[in-house]
């Protein structure tokens, strides 16, 4: 699997990501959390390309609306 895009960020210092990750036509949306192990990484939703990207994108400016409101 090719990974398109990965976000990392750290809230009530559990530091998680959301990646997207491509296999041939699938595109998955996979999240995950950091813990002394490494990265536990659980798929989420799956679908086509361009509606994954939207999906992904909605999750970012959730992120940093989230950080622009606290700071």
């Amino acid at each position: 699997m090719k990974t398109l895009a990965i976000t990392i960020g750290v809230f009530k210092n559990q530091v998680y990501a959301y990646r997207l990750r491509q296999a041939e036509e699938r595109v998955r949306l996979e999240l995950g959390l950091k813990g002394s192990g490494g990265w536990d990484w659980r798929p989420w939703k799956e679908g086509a390309l361009e509606e994954m990207r939207m999906l992904y994108q909605t999750l970012q400016s959730y992120d940093r609306g989230r950080w622009l409101k606290t700071e």
